[in-house]
């Protein structure tokens, strides 16, 4: 699919010692769907970049977004490769390096995630449901 840059807004003098940082703002447009994405934000999260979905002029903090992506997926670095290299070619600042301490962090929240998401409950994944809902077997 092809991503063309129309517009960019850098933030000037990020603040890099964040876990998250704007970077800056991109208008990206996709010529075959006629779409145009303005407001398509760069971001750096735990030492990588990112490229978020725009946001509803309004919309309060825990408002679901007219356009959602997974910040992961293949769309989103595909985004993210399009804006990162017009914000590369307008003179925006890149993240520095992660600090060791930095680096520690993030491996150590990634292990507690990890270990947390693998722990079994030994329950079926409706109980809790269920039991708030008082509905049948789960006690």
């Amino acid at each position: 699919m092809k991503i063309e840059l129309v517009g960019i807004n850098i933030q000037r003098n990020p603040d890099w010692d964040r876990a998250f940082t704007i970077m800056g703002f991109g208008d990206v447009t996709i010529p075959d769907l006629e779409i145009t994405l303005r407001g398509c934000a760069l971001a750096r999260k735990n030492g990588q970049v990112h490229a978020l979905p725009p946001k509803v002029a309004g919309a309060h903090p825990g408002d679901l977004g007219a356009i959602q992506w997974k910040s992961t997926g293949t769309f989103a670095r595909q985004v993210c490769e399009v804006i990162l290299d017009g914000y590369d070619r307008m003179g925006g600042e890149m993240p520095p390096e992660p600090t060791q301490a930095q680096q520690n962090g993030i491996n150590a929240s990634r292990r507690y995630a990890a270990k947390a998401a693998s722990e079994d409950d030994g329950q079926e994944d409706d109980a809790g449901l269920r039991r708030h809902l008082r509905a049948g077997d789960a006690e």
